[in-house]
């Protein structure tokens, strides 16, 4: 049976917070929106602001040389230089993705857990293969009133994964599904 029939099955049609779909040969499972409540907007505005810090680093060499402790140009290029590092560290926050999304896929036996950004582009994806998983759990300890996350804990290092954020009600039923499927998995194996 289809991993997304029995989603569609457990009303996985009516999410909120989740979106599931077909990927090659398993499924994936991406946040509707990310850690900010208005995330488009919010990357619109740091983008900006970092092109803008970086653009402000030359304006500086069109102004006349002003009475500066040392060298002016020196102190000019410095600034230039920090600026131009601040205003792309903004700009690179900005696009880097801030809504997460993880797939399944059996035949090759592995999770993939990666960031979107705005333009539903993956940003820093992690190859998880199935023998690594120590567990998959729901934690509710520190999000909002009825919402959850989903981790992950690999074999061999203590720090965990947080791979989707969403309605408690969503994540359980996709951590109902996915375990189910990486159980059957692993004991075809």
């Amino acid at each position: 049976m289809n991993a997304l029939v029995r989603l569609g099955t457990v009303g996985a049609e009516n999410w909120d917070t989740l979106a599931a779909a077909p990927s090659g040969n398993g499924y994936l499972v991406s946040e509707t929106d990310g850690n900010f409540h208005h995330t488009g907007r919010n990357e619109a505005v740091l983008r900006f602001i970092g092109i803008t810090i970086v653009f402000g680093s030359l304006i500086q060499w069109t102004l006349p040389d002003v009475n500066f402790v040392g060298d002016a140009s020196t102190t000019k290029a410095l600034m230039s230089i920090a600026c131009a590092l601040i205003g792309m560290a903004i700009y690179r926050f900005a696009i880097k993705g801030h809504r997460s999304q993880i797939s399944y896929d059996p035949k090759k036996g592995e999770l993939l857990v990666s960031a979107l950004n705005r333009q539903d582009r993956q940003k820093g994806i992690r190859r998880i293969p199935l023998s690594r998983v120590k567990s998959i759990y729901v934690r509710r300890s520190d999000m909002p009133q009825g919402m959850a996350a989903l981790r992950i804990r690999l074999q061999g290092n203590t720090s965990e994964i947080t791979a989707l954020r969403g309605r408690a009600s969503e994540i359980e039923v996709l951590h109902g599904l996915l375990c189910r499927d990486i159980r059957t998995a692993k004991s075809k194996r």
